[in-house]
């Protein structure tokens, strides 16, 4: 698609103007009798606003009762080229453009706009700039080695950039309030003095003045190709990667954008567009530690997302409580559980007892088809059942490891099937080399269906048999269909792993076990340095 960007706004006209919406009169030479497209720039994307059909002239006119916001807009022809000019609601929204299909800049003619002349020119000196520049590029190509010669093009080149940065200081002096020297500014990158010379103090200087020409609160610019790919780069490339860094200059992001007095859709545009990119980001992101700055941005919508609706809100929050239960670098949640039989011999004996619970299930599900009525009978029998595994209740948290690898897991998943004895001999080779134990945590089936539960343990017992997955010191198999697990740690699949320090804090969330031992290599690594 051929691009060229054509700026244009208007003469400056009363207030009184605005009520009376935009005006704009077009002649396109060569396209006659077809569609004009009248449309806004929204960051990388184009927004379409009007439509025309042009007559045998080529000529239309574009009109509305409400005034276009201030931004660059674009006119998009039949064979899907187009060309941009500037509108500044400020200066009224009646001129007259006239163009051609090819070569726009060259063609096209402007009636009432005195901001879209000065630019006209602006692109013309820069034009006429860069080509002497491409020339003495080529020049200096040809003659390197001649240090005399060298020495008098790169003389010449420091005095073109000279003169466009005069011209720049020109623009934006003599016309401060145009659109068009606040873009201007806002494309230009801030420069970091030549007497800082640290490389770290270099970094903190250019993070703190990055937006020192980009005004973040002007909602004009997000009306442009420039704005998105500002924030993507001064979050992505400025701000460490850690959940309490995101998290404040997100915040601070978003504040920015926020206008004064009570949100609405008159005055949260842009505020509504930075909080909803980076919810969106972060809902998205694989990064483990992008659900912290995903429930913190969650926060702020579910309280001011004047554009959603109460039940999405709620619903949100169910959902992001839960995952507050688990993010990287809290406490976990304690697991109290019961410690499946260390042998075949200690599983085999309580294959009567599952056969017993499926029994005893059956005829309480008759006697009681609601699940609530019989809610305290079935507790009653699993608890029973569990007490027959022997040994008490343990708590993950006081059990006492280096580092904690939490693994829920269920033996009717084809990928458990696979990781699990993965999982079993990279712990036996490597992984319990660290001072990290297994809990290898059995996620039965819903007790709504004891008959279908004592199924359910059988097969465990099958694969954990089958496999040899018992009688490993540093691994544990656990069980407890009374406890939380499934809420405290978000588990939407299996196999889920988390790594837990000796503290029980989060180190890790939703990784393989491979990357689980390179993490717990690096900790290793550091507290030896330390």
């Amino acid at each position: 698609m051929k691009r060229i960007f054509l700026f244009l706004l208007t003469l400056i006209l009363p207030a009184a103007v605005f009520a009376q919406g935009y005006e704009i009169e077009v002649k396109i030479n060569h396209v006659v009798n077809d569609t004009l497209i009248l449309g806004h720039h929204f960051n990388e994307r184009l927004i379409p606003d009007d439509t025309v059909i042009t007559d045998k002239n080529g000529y239309g006119v574009f009109k509305g009762k409400e005034a276009l916001p201030t931004g660059m807009y674009f006119i998009f022809l039949p064979k899907k080229t187009y060309f941009d000019f500037l509108i500044d609601q400020k200066a009224g929204e009646k001129f007259y453009i006239e163009n051609d299909t090819t070569d726009f800049l060259k063609h096209v003619v402007i009636k009432n706009s005195l901001e879209n002349q000065v630019f006209m020119d602006y692109q013309k000196f820069l034009g006429e700039k860069q080509k002497e520049f491409s020339e003495l590029r080529e020049q200096y190509e040809k003659i390197k080695g001649k240090e005399e010669k060298e020495k008098e093009i790169i003389a010449k080149q420091e005095a073109l950039n000279k003169e466009v940065e005069e011209k720049y200081q020109a623009q934006i002096s003599q016309y401060p309030d145009m659109f068009f020297s606040k873009f201007l500014t806002a494309t230009r990158d801030v420069a970091v003095p030549d007497n800082i010379t640290d490389q770290r103090e270099r970094y903190f200087w250019y993070k703190a003045h990055f937006f020192d020409n980009f005004d973040v609160s002007n909602g004009a610019l997000l009306r442009t190709p420039i704005y998105q790919p500002k924030i993507e780069r001064y979050i992505d490339q400025m701000v460490i990667q850690m959940p309490d860094s995101l998290i404040k200059e997100t915040t601070w992001l978003v504040n920015k954008t926020r206008p004064k007095g009570k949100l609405n859709e008159k005055n949260g545009e842009l505020f509504r567009f930075m909080l909803v990119y980076f919810f969106n980001k972060y809902a998205k992101s694989e990064n483990m530690v992008a659900e912290n700055v995903y429930c913190s941005l969650a926060d702020i919508y579910i309280k001011d997302a004047f554009w959603d609706t109460d039940s999405f809100k709620t619903k949100l929050k169910e959902r992001v409580d839960k995952k507050k239960n688990c993010l990287v670098g809290n406490i976990s949640k304690d697991l109290t559980i019961k410690l499946i039989p260390d042998s075949k011999e200690g599983m085999e004996a309580l294959r009567p007892a599952i056969e017993e619970l499926k029994t005893k299930g059956v005829e309480i599900e008759k006697a009681k088809p609601d699940f609530e009525a019989r809610r305290n009978d079935v507790v009653k029998l699993l608890d029973e059942f569990i007490t027959k595994f022997g040994r008490n209740y343990y708590s993950v948290h006081q059990m006492q490891a280096k580092y904690k690898l939490l693994v829920f897991w269920e033996p009717d998943c084809s990928h458990c099937k696979e990781e699990m004895p993965k999982l079993l001999q990279f712990f036996k080779d490597t992984l319990s080399t660290t001072g990290c134990e297994v809990f290898a945590v059995y996620m039965n089936k819903s007790v709504d269906d004891l008959a279908g539960v004592s199924r359910h343990i059988g097969k465990c017992f099958d694969f954990l048999q089958e496999k040899g997955i018992y009688n490993v010191p540093g691994w544990h198999n656990i069980f407890n269909p009374f406890d939380q697990y499934r809420t405290n740690y978000d588990i939407n699949s299996t196999p889920t792993i988390y790594l837990l320090n000796k503290d029980n804090e989060i180190l890790a969330k939703r990784i393989s076990h491979t990357q689980a031992y390179e993490l717990i290599t690096m900790l290793e690594e550091e507290e030896k340095k330390k």
